[in-house]
């Protein structure tokens, strides 16, 4: 019999992640704030349940993708998290990016309870969520992520193991990094060449042929759009969209360790003044 798997938290991301697992055959229960993913997840078949801690009552493994730091805190330690009904040898997957130390805190608190940690954070968007395809860079005990592959595997392609708790988490940011200055420095090169006169699509396919062709160019007709409006400012208050949430916590992590990032910090700074080159042209 397969195991019985919780996803709380059902967002882009998580919605299809808790569809591929009911589709796997994996017992699933679900939680959200919001009702009608959970509505629709129960119409395939999945437990709606009406808390983390209900959901952590009924599952072997726990997918956790909710948004922030402050979220996960509150699903895993709040009143009505997942600690309070966490059975021993119980694994938790924590999928959302928080950076190493946060989720290095819930491992510990989970492990005090007798569960084990998984730091699993995504890489792919909602399309390779909907397909199955997605990435995730693995922190976690071998042993622990041995047994939850076949969980793993029902939604994601690449599972690639960083090391231990704390390590998915650094190597997602890395990827983020890298991520957001190709996104930045693709508008600027398409903005580059439309100035001097070359058609957008063209030079499109000029990159995709040369050395400078990349996954972020492939999918830009798909993703695109999104990316870009990521790249505007928002209001004083407001929750930054995920590149430039990412990139904040991209510094703070260089920070911690020492590390120098020029390239970064001039991209973070770019990207939350809503002046990247090329983000508000519609012909890019």
């Amino acid at each position: 019999m397969k195991a019985n798997v919780g996803v709380i938290g059902l967002g882009v991301l998580g919605q299809s992640v808790a569809e591929r697992l009911v589709r796997a055959g994996f017992g699933t229960a679900v939680y959200d704030v919001r009702e009608e993913p959970m509505a629709a997840l129960q119409a395939l078949g999945a437990v709606r349940c009406a808390s983390p801690a209900a959901v952590a009552a009924r599952s072997d493994f726990i997918v956790s993708l909710v948004s922030d730091r402050a979220q996960t805190d509150d699903i895993v330690s709040g009143p009505h998290g997942i600690l309070t009904t966490l059975r021993p040898g119980t694994v938790v997957i924590i999928g959302s990016t928080l950076g190493p130390a946060s989720v290095q805190n819930a491992a510990a608190a989970i492990t005090e309870k007798g569960g084990e940690t998984i730091d699993a954070p995504i890489s792919g968007g909602y399309l390779a969520a909907r397909e199955g395809t997605l990435s995730l860079m693995i922190g976690g005990a071998p042993s622990t992520v041995e047994r939850a592959m076949p969980v793993l595997q029902a939604f994601a392609r690449a599972i690639t193991r960083a090391g231990d708790v704390g390590a998915g988490q650094a190597a997602k940011l890395a990827h983020q990094l890298v991520f957001s200055v190709n996104v930045m420095a693709l508008l600027e090169g398409l903005a580059l060449g439309a100035a001097g006169g070359v058609d957008p699509a063209v030079m499109k396919q000029i990159l995709s042929e040369g050395i400078a062709n990349s996954t972020v160019l492939q999918l830009w007709k798909d993703l695109g759009p999104r990316w870009k409006k990521m790249l505007h400012a928002t209001p004083p208050g407001v929750t930054p969209p995920n590149m430039r949430k990412d990139l904040h916590m991209v510094l703070e992590l260089a920070q911690e360790l020492g590390v120098s990032l020029y390239l970064g910090t001039q991209a973070s700074l770019i990207a939350d003044a809503g002046i990247s080159t090329g983000h508000g042209d519609s012909r890019l």
